[in-house]
């Protein structure tokens, strides 16, 4: 960090009793990180985690705690490229001194792509209109220089069965089958899948989704439905009936975390 903010950069107006009220400003951030040594994104009270290594260096900078509030969670071992988080500082930093400082400190692994100053009515998790995931699977020889990032399955897949088994989940569908996500905790489960495309990079293989929302491990297990009916191990009437049976003992399947990326959440500002 290039130098040690103090009390007297914060954001204050002063009156004439000469006591001091300060403001806040609200900061939109951006950031990427790879998720191969975080057991996921929020804050755990065993493992290191991307919230409490992000949170801990802004409040050494805030020199009080700090809580960041992001547009979801993601999983141990799952990476981002477009993460996005909001905080309250009352120092007087501009934006691109926010980033400086925050990379200056942050591990190899994390990295603050942009920083800017929002409404105080932005929220980064109520405010989002879509995510967009990419799940990446290596169908080609063992690649070991991408393994934290791709699934390495190592065989063909038939493209066509994919994409026509995927036409199933696109649109507004009850994804009670297709989620980890316990009944008891959130019991409506429909939800709306804008695209999901399945796009041939040679030796890989590459899954978009695109949401609004997602329920736990709802891409992994969709994704991994799709590879088996790649693998010719399940047909399309296999998954016609899981949506039919419409529980959670209807799919077990659950593709590695190592392929999953979160690419970009969108707010109505962009």
């Amino acid at each position: 960090m290039e130098r040690q903010f103090h009390v007297t950069d914060r954001l204050g107006y002063h009156h004439s009793d000469g006591c001091t009220s300060y403001k806040f400003m609200r900061l939109k951030v951006t950031v990427a990180y790879n998720g191969a040594n975080f057991v996921g994104w929020q804050r755990q009270s065993k493992g290191r985690t991307v919230q409490k290594t992000i949170e801990d260096i802004i409040s050494v900078i805030l020199n009080q705690p700090a809580e960041i509030t992001s547009s979801g969670r993601t999983d141990s071992k799952v990476s981002a490229l477009g993460q996005v988080f909001h905080f309250d500082s009352d120092l007087n930093i501009q934006p691109s001194q926010w980033q400086k400082a925050l990379n200056a400190q942050l591990p190899e692994d994390i990295y603050i792509k942009n920083v800017c100053e929002v409404s105080d009515e932005f929220h980064a998790r109520f405010n989002v209109i879509s995510k967009r995931y990419d799940y990446c699977i290596q169908t080609g020889n063992y690649d070991v220089l991408s393994y934290p990032f791709v699934f390495q399955l190592n065989r063909a897949l038939d493209l066509e069965k994919m994409r026509e088994c995927a036409a199933l989940f696109i649109g507004e569908h009850d994804f009670t089958s297709f989620n980890a996500t316990p009944l008891e905790m959130i019991p409506y489960q429909i939800r709306t899948i804008k695209r999901l495309d399945i796009i041939d990079e040679g030796e890989r293989v590459r899954l978009i989704f695109e949401g609004k929302g997602f329920l736990r491990y709802m891409v992994r297990m969709i994704t991994q439905v799709l590879i088996e009916v790649g693998l010719n191990r399940l047909a399309k009437d296999d998954v016609i009936l899981m949506f039919e049976e419409n529980n959670k003992e209807a799919c077990k399947l659950n593709a590695p975390p190592q392929g999953l990326t979160l690419v970009e959440v969108r707010y109505n500002d962009r």
